[in-house]
């Protein structure tokens, strides 16, 4: 029995060492079937993470492992399609941004070759850019005005930051304003200055654009030209003082000859005193018109109402009027305030275009006077958020008209259509409206009629502002 049992006790080891054997042996081949696959995954996740996406394996088996390789297999192709879509995007985005980067280039460029300032501003009304020519005209460099409010850096020349904030407001742009600009040095430059709205690709408000345009050599040529047609206007003035004081000097050259010899005759001494006092009597009348035409004038300003004004030069012509059969139209508004004007010297005027307009109907016709407001589209006045606080005067003849070619002269002394007459009324009624600070202005159609204009603020402007002109 101890020998069986040891028998047995052998036979059970051996079969318990040959089991294990074979377990080991089959772990074994069981791990390394299971190991290999999972290690060649653990190596392509390996190389896919240092960016080579372009790993595949063929599954040996539809197990697990063969699900988990076709999963790897399907996320390398993923990962390899979207690495390559991203490529193309990125290459995409690269050549639009140097296309940007071009093309600000050579926006920035034009912006720095262009003579005229360029400032913007964005909705809080702070500078965001200056041009070069804008630094050099304003005295502001780019750095250190970029971030301030446009009050401020423009504070010594507001209007430019009243014009940028009314094109905030309004969206609408204004175009060639004239103005004078303070620059930082405290030189003072006059300039031309025009805004518009700033806008995005998708119509959204960005802010508002501003140009300045130094006009300082316009505003020598203009100069220029002012002196150039008041040597011409002088040369008119001469030739028509000659020619009108011409006929009286010859009527008193012909008594002064005579005078020897026909002093004791009665019909040429009533002659004499007849002829020479009234022709020197035209000539006296004559400078003094030229006189009231080249000094400066002397106003005396109170409230005027425009209706009795006309009343009262219409009343002057009555006669004449009922003589000519001519139709007088009154047009007055009813709200049209008094204005500060100059009483004796606007009936002058009135009376001056009325009797312009009677002497072009003299078969009669219709004469219509009005007064009312007059509206304005000043883009200075607008900017500054001013009223229109204007009167407009027309008088309005159905005669003869103006010729084309006699417009430009119609304001010029000693211009005129008619055999009597100096020619000097219209040049006196245009010097007397400048020195109220108005405007006078006419419209005619041969055949059909004139329409003389008259625009007058409520309360003058200075004359300093009515320019350096001199009276034609």
């Amino acid at each position: 029995m101890d020998a069986e049992i040891r028998r047995t006790r052998l036979e059970l080891g051996a079969l318990t060492l040959v089991t294990l054997l074979l377990g080991g042996m089959a772990a074994a081949l069981v791990a390394r079937r299971i190991a290999r696959p999972v290690q060649r995954l653990a190596e392509g996740a390996a190389a896919i993470s240092r960016g080579e996406l372009n790993q595949r394996f063929e599954p040996s088996t539809a197990d697990e492992i063969g699900r988990l390789a076709t999963a790897f297999n399907d996320m390398a192709a993923q990962l390899l399609h979207q690495r390559t879509a991203l490529e193309e995007a990125h290459g995409g985005l690269r050549r639009q941004f140097e296309e940007l980067a071009d093309l600000k280039s050579y926006t920035d460029n034009i912006l720095g070759s262009l003579t005229s300032g360029i400032v913007t501003i964005d909705l809080d009304g702070r500078v965001v850019t200056l041009n070069p020519a804008a630094e050099l005209l304003t005295g502001f460099f780019r750095g250190e005005a970029s971030g301030r409010y446009c009050t401020e850096l423009f504070a010594h020349t507001p209007d430019i930051s009243d014009l940028l904030t009314e094109t905030l407001a309004s969206h609408a742009p204004i175009t060639s304003v004239p103005l004078t600009l303070r620059r930082r040095n405290g030189s003072a430059l006059p300039i031309e200055f025009s805004t518009a709205p700033l806008k995005g690709g998708e119509g959204k408000d960005l802010g508002a654009i501003g140009v300045f345009r130094d006009v300082t050599l316009v505003r020598q040529l203009e100069s220029d030209l002012r002196r150039s047609d008041r040597l011409a206007a002088l040369g008119t003035l001469a030739a028509g003082l000659a020619h009108e004081i011409k006929n009286p000097l010859t009527s008193l050259l012909t008594f002064s000859r005579h005078l020897d010899r026909k002093v004791d005759d009665p019909n040429f001494r009533e002659r004499f005193r007849n002829v020479v006092p009234r022709e020197l009597e035209r000539i006296n009348g004559i400078v003094e018109r030229l006189l009231e035409l080249a000094r400066p004038s002397r106003m005396s300003f109170t409230l005027t109402r425009l209706p009795e004004l006309l009343e009262r030069a219409l009343e002057l012509h009555v006669e004449q009027l009922d003589e000519q059969h001519v139709e007088v139209a009154r047009e007055y508004a009813r709200d049209v305030p008094p204005i500060q004007a100059d009483k004796d010297a606007l009936y002058r005027v009135f009376v001056n275009l009325i009797a312009n307009a009677l002497d072009a109907m003299p078969r009669g016709g219709r004469l219509t006077v009005r007064a009312g407001w007059a509206g304005t589209r000043d883009p200075v006045r607008a900017a500054r958020r001013r009223a229109a606080n204007r009167v407009k005067i027309e008088i309005e003849d159905t005669g003869v008209g103006i010729q084309p070619s006699d417009t430009d002269r119609v304001f010029n002394p000693f211009y005129t259509t008619r055999d009597s007459g100096t020619g000097l009324g219209l040049a006196l009624a245009h010097k007397i409206i400048e020195d109220h600070g108005g405007v006078i202005s006419f419209e005619s159609v041969p055949g059909r009629g004139t329409t003389f204009k008259i625009v007058l603020s409520l309360i003058p402007d200075p004359p300093s502002l009515l320019g350096d002109e001199a009276p034609r």
